[in-house]
């Protein structure tokens, strides 16, 4: 087989000649703006560096963690995949358009806004399906997204993977004692004793992620949060990128804040529609390693993988070449 070439056969003279033709140029992808997508304006960006490679459909953190403002973090990706970046519904460029007039503002209805942005992209570039990648709050609604429309989906990805946030705080809080008591910080430790003391579930959970929060950040990650910083400055914010991320942050948190206290994968069912992956970063605190791990080990997938790399919970940005390369190894050959 000759690889992105064509073989062009042309017989003349009661003879065969064959003559190869170059390979078709690779097409940069640079599509940038909004969609009107479940009824509203939508921001979304799809690049890459050849259009015929196969999509990914990023589903970011938060629930408001917009990804249009660190567009560059995803360079190291776009070589092997035409990336799709999204600013949810209550998100960054979205809820700048949109505002605080926003509505529909569930789990479902988010799921449904993913599905018709993957149906609009296979369209786009001809390709029958895509693959969906979901980092943190995005893995827990990639689950949703699958579950509710997998026809459209080759595959999922998570990362900075959700699994239950009992089990979430469970983790954090041991980790939280393990450091203080490594440190010697009494101050921690008091805090977390009188923050587990508490009845009530709700406020129990809000005091011992207050008191461990310090904690939460691992090394790794350090980065990305300084770019995250850098970019948010001090209140009040400037009119434009930084006050529609800071703003969608705030709508969306609100709206969301039930959602985020009884999250919980398990409640779905083990079973997964189609081919599902974990690549965790070894170091995250936020989401966890451990309840990663265990949330991935009951599920039933027609194919599952767990990988294990370098960073924390961003470390699909920090470590773009253990994640890509995951991605390369496990993913891009279901899209083929």
């Amino acid at each position: 087989m000759i690889s992105r070439r064509e073989l062009l056969l042309t017989a003349t003279a009661g003879s065969l000649s064959l003559s190869i033709s170059p390979a078709a140029a690779a097409e940069p992808v640079n599509d940038i703006g909004f969609h009107k997508i479940g009824g509203i304006d939508q921001w979304i960006a799809i690049q890459g560096q050849d259009a015929r490679n196969p999509i990914i459909l990023y589903l970011h953190g938060g629930p408001s963690e917009a990804q249009s403002p660190f567009l560059k973090e995803f360079l190291p990706w776009e070589r092997d995949f035409t990336v799709v970046n999204w600013d949810q519904r209550g998100s960054g460029k979205t809820f700048g358009r949109n505002g605080s007039s926003t509505p529909d503002m569930t789990v479902e209805k988010l799921a449904d806004d993913a599905a018709e942005i993957a149906h609009l992209v296979c369209n786009r570039f001809s390709q029958r399906k895509v693959i969906l990648v979901g980092q943190s709050w995005g893995s827990f609604l990639g689950v949703h997204v699958i579950k509710r429309r997998p026809a459209m989906f080759y595959c999922f990805v998570g990362t900075g993977q959700y699994s239950s946030i009992a089990a979430i705080m469970a983790d954090r809080t041991k980790w939280a004692r393990q450091k203080a008591t490594e440190t010697g910080d009494n101050a921690t430790l008091q805090a977390l004793d009188k923050a587990a003391s508490l009845t009530n579930e709700h406020d129990r959970e809000n005091a011992l992620a207050k008191a461990g929060r310090k904690y939460v950040v691992s090394a790794p990650d350090e980065p990305y949060a300084t770019m995250v910083r850098a970019f948010l400055g001090k209140p009040p914010y400037p009119k434009g990128d930084v006050a529609d991320y800071a703003n969608g942050n705030a709508f969306s948190g609100e709206k969301f804040r039930g959602v985020m206290a009884t999250m919980d994968l398990y409640s779905l069912g083990p079973n997964m529609p189609v081919p599902f992956f974990v690549v965790q970063g070894r170091d995250d605190r936020i989401t966890g390693f451990d309840p990663a791990k265990a949330f991935f080990d009951q599920l039933q997938a027609p194919k599952k993988a767990f990988v294990a790399i370098d960073g924390g919970h961003f470390a699909c940005f920090t470590n773009p070449d253990g994640f890509v390369g995951a991605l390369c190894k496990h993913v891009r050959p279901l899209a083929s």
